[in-house]
């Protein structure tokens, strides 16, 4: 073979000094290209929780065209010892009275409305997860968490082992999670009328009622079971009419479990379960009484909590100030702003009846 001939059919190949370059190269592009991958797929989550809380508001106002209200945040049920103790508690959460305009009317009728959540004619209900009730980006809301044999209340059939499921939406008390102690509490009428917001224990509430205007009240609130209560059991239920398991408020700034470092088994009359926030990078997604979804940011003006305690200068409670986060059970509260001053965007919003005048360029 002559030397023109081997040239003619030999190859040259990469160097190691090339392949390493070349190696460099696709690193870079995909480090570039991952951001942009997670942030499309943040996109779509958000979209899905602001699809969600569409259609949950829409079934409140459909809710509302049939009953003439929207859903009570919780209706009075006797119930039998141990937890009830066979005296009126709250029983019912929103999202039950909801399930018929949700598509949910096979699990509705399968649900006993003549008994509480927790008895062992409901555990088929308990155990069924519902996909409208979850944020995409609240991971652990779409995770059922087994209970175990023979269960945590004695309602539920014996030897059965429930299924419960979360929920990262929930409806607008108000500014306060607080709930009576029954109809024979002197401190009741006070406590009822201190509910300034659209779906809290024993509502219900008409449109009508909503004087500051459906498009300036939030109806709905964003608040993840993956950041309040990670891995905690007995709290955003879904099927549980309590405050802060299906019922929550604007007391603290959206997002407060970002810059605070909360203890994660506060119980729901706390901090970290009570408040709104979300998985969104900025703020959350609100559902307002007039069928909107918007998305407030965490920079909204709000009222901003204090140490040790984290409670707000202007909230008292039964005269004095808080001690130990938002008010609990069975206690009246009142908030004093300073002369001149009126409530912040983020809890004017929050009210249905304070008379505050919120533009929409303000959040």
């Amino acid at each position: 073979m002559s030397k023109s001939q081997f040239q003619r059919g030999s190859r040259s190949a990469f160097t190691l000094i090339e392949l390493l370059v070349v190696i460099a190269i696709i690193a870079v592009l995909i480090a570039l290209l991952l951001p942009a991958v997670q942030a499309a797929r943040e996109a779509a989550r958000r979209a899905q929780c602001t699809n969600n809380l569409k259609q949950l508001a829409l079934s409140c106002h459909n809710y509302d065209s049939s009953n003439g209200c929207f859903p009570p945040g919780s209706i009075e049920l006797i119930m039998y010892g141990g937890w009830g103790s066979g005296s009126p508690d709250h029983a019912h959460a929103v999202w039950i009275a909801l399930l018929p305009y949700i598509e949910g009317g096979t699990l509705y009728n399968s649900y006993n409305d003549k008994l509480a959540s927790l008895y062992c004619a409901n555990t088929t209900v308990v155990s069924t997860g519902l996909r409208t009730l979850e944020c995409p980006s609240d991971a652990l809301a779409g995770i059922g968490v087994p209970q175990g044999p023979p269960g945590t209340f004695s309602g539920w059939c014996p030897g059965s082992n429930p299924i419960m499921h979360y929920c990262s939406y929930g409806g607008n008390m108000g500014l306060f999670l607080t709930d009576d102690t029954g109809p024979n509490d002197p401190k009741r009428p006070t406590i009822l009328n201190s509910y300034e917001g659209t779906i809290h224990p024993l509502s219900p509430v008409r449109i009508s009622e909503i004087t500051d205007g459906t498009s300036n009240t939030i109806l709905l609130i964003e608040s993840p079971y993956g950041i309040n209560y990670p891995g905690v059991g007995g709290a955003h239920w879904w099927i549980q009419a309590i405050p802060g398991q299906t019922m929550f408020t604007a007391y603290y700034p959206i997002n407060v479990q970002v810059p605070y470092n909360f203890d994660a088994n506060i119980s729901y009359y706390g901090v970290a379960n009570a408040s709104g926030g979300s998985f969104h990078p900025g703020g959350a997604n609100f559902a307002f009484s007039d069928g909107s979804v918007k998305f407030l940011k965490n920079s909204i003006q709000s009222w901003q909590v204090q140490a040790p305690n984290y409670t707000s200068p202007y909230v008292y409670v039964n005269g004095s100030a808080p001690t130990a986060g938002v008010p609990g059970p069975d206690q009246t509260w009142q908030v004093v702003m300073p002369a001149g001053q009126s409530l912040p965007v983020y809890q004017a919003l929050a009210t249905r009846r304070g008379g505050e005048i919120v533009s929409s360029d303000q959040y």
